[in-house]
């Protein structure tokens, strides 16, 4: 399968993430918590009257310092899909038992959790994970215990086996170094879509002074340049940003596309300065975290900055429920977490996604669902889309980096104020996903 580090993508979520937690102790904070009582270890639906229910875990920074709802999409996710799986009569007749952990955001609270899920509860497999700090990686993968559909926050899913993030992997994984001996590889279709599609050539970068915003913020770069673009580098001060000045540098540049390395503070302060500015961008491309119902009031004052955001995944848009499988993750949702409507994400839809892999691998083993066989599964060389809810993803490894041209697709969606009459929404701008591609350079660089 040709190469693509789908990480890179989901990396855009990790930096919001990174330069948020780092400084800390310079702001109040960048979320709100979520009470844990959503959260209680019971079973998700009542196992079956002969046969015992198939126990898996799931381990989220609920309570992390960066906010609740920052990595909750994915658990609310899992949860709907198993929720409606017992509903349904489980796998072969078996429930699933849902057993959850928060850790708290934290790696002492990671490597407890996963001793409780793995030691005490003794999981079959782990799904649709999100945290800060998967210190207890190396634990979970020493165990030959299935980390299936995982959301890479650090880079732990490129350096263990046993290890499944959501859009697949084709590195070495072989525990002892990240990637291919350190190095990590990303593609270029974003640019190359907004470079062929719209035309755009001017593009600039706005990031934080701060050593995880300036590396990423430096990767972003390197990718646009690749692709031919004209780059503006602009970086503000973390507890004084002069977002001002970067309106102003923006103006004199003409630029068209606008990517970041910030948070949703310096975002909405950005759009702000923009705004009085007179500034205006063809494209923002935020990141995949941030496809979310929230976009609506994340950028109230600054309408014009909204109806000018992009996002760019490897999944379905949530939106589309036209596909039988997005339909059946709105009617999950509405069912089983009706009051998540306002919050809805594309990263909860990733969560459905990776519950359904665990399904369809544990469905594989017949009435012996063992960590081994579910593990094997996701060995395989056949390509899984989670019934059409991603793009064929599979973890066949190569030995090699890889070198020359990469075929490469991506989804895309535009933020519309006039979509769902009028309400606003996230709108496709592809035909399918799976047909839009390009042969784009594969460029490396240290994590």
């Amino acid at each position: 399968m040709p190469h693509r580090d789908k990480r890179t993508r989901t990396a855009r979520s990790v930096l919001a993430l990174l330069s948020c937690a780092s400084l800390l102790a310079l702001t109040a904070g960048c979320g709100s918590r979520l009470p844990l009582k959503d959260f209680e270890n019971a079973p998700s639906g009542a196992p079956a009257a002969a046969r015992p229910p198939i126990p898996v875990g799931i381990v989220t920074s609920v309570s992390s310092p960066i906010g609740g709802d920052t990595f909750t999409g994915p658990l609310y996710g899992a949860q709907a899909f198993f929720k409606a799986l017992n509903a349904s009569g489980g796998i072969n007749g078996r429930q699933v038992q849902v057993f959850t952990c928060d850790d708290s955001g934290a790696g002492i609270g990671n490597q407890s959790c996963v001793h409780q899920l793995i030691d005490s509860d003794h999981v079959v497999a782990l799904v649709a994970g999100s945290v800060l700090d998967y210190a207890g990686a190396p634990y979970v993968s020493s165990q030959g215990v299935p980390d299936i559909g995982g959301i890479t926050i650090g880079t732990q899913y490129d350096q263990y086996p046993h290890l499944y993030q959501i859009y697949g992997s084709d590195e070495p994984r072989d525990g002892k170094s990240v990637g291919w001996n350190g190095e990590l590889y990303q593609t270029t279709e974003v640019y190359r879509y907004f470079k062929a599609k719209l035309g755009l050539t001017r593009a600039v970068v706005v990031a934080y002074n701060q050593a995880d915003s300036a590396r990423y913020a430096a990767q972003l770069a390197q990718g646009l340049q690749a692709e031919g673009y004209d780059v503006l580098s602009e970086t503000v001060d973390f507890a004084l940003p002069n977002f001002g000045s970067v309106a102003a540098g923006m103006k004199a540049d003409h630029a068209q596309l606008l990517l970041d390395a910030m948070d949703t503070r310096g975002n909405s302060g950005l759009c702000q300065a923009m705004a009085s500015a007179g500034v205006t961008v063809t494209a923002k491309v935020t990141n995949e975290q941030n496809w979310s119902e929230q976009a609506r009031t994340d950028y109230a004052q600054t309408p014009g900055c909204r109806n000018a955001l992009w996002v760019t995944s490897d999944a379905r848009n949530y939106e589309d429920t036209q596909y039988p499988a997005v339909a059946a993750f709105r009617a999950g949702m509405q069912k089983y977490f009706p009051d998540r409507q306002a919050q809805l994400s594309e990263w909860e839809l990733l969560g459905w996604a990776g519950a359904q892999w665990f399904t369809d691998a544990a469905s594989s083993c017949g009435g012996d669902v063992t960590r081994s066989c579910v593990d094997t599964f996701m060995q395989r060389q056949q390509p899984y889309t989670a019934h059409d809810l991603i793009e064929p993803s599979s973890f066949v490894p190569m030995a090699n980096p890889p070198t020359g041209p990469q075929h490469a697709c991506l989804n895309v969606a535009r933020w519309q104020d006039s979509a769902q009459g009028g309400k606003g929404g996230w709108v496709t701008q592809v035909p399918d996903m799976n047909a839009n591609c390009f042969q784009v350079p594969a460029l490396p660089y240290r994590p």
